[in-house]
């Protein structure tokens, strides 16, 4: 985990239950998107899709996911 800025953490190479859970807390609390290279953003709720910069919202597939496990299933499906 890199901490980038102050408002932007890097993690990589991360997974497992436990992890993807924490992940989706931290989504939750700080209405933050995840950025998954090639593959879908994830955002906690369908507001935050709002607050997103219209460039961001066309270039990948937007997907809310609330748990780890739609977290991982999103991941997994793109």
């Amino acid at each position: 985990m890199f901490f980038s800025s102050p408002d932007n953490i890097t993690f990589n190479r991360f997974g497992g239950g436990g992890i993807m859970d924490l992940l989706a807390v931290l989504l939750r609390r700080l209405d933050a998107v995840l950025l998954v290279p090639g593959g879908p953003t994830v955002i906690p709720r369908d507001e935050v899709r709002d607050l997103m910069p219209a460039a961001l919202r066309a270039e990948w597939p937007v997907v809310v996911a609330r748990t780890g496990a739609e977290i991982d299933r999103a991941i997994r499906a793109s």
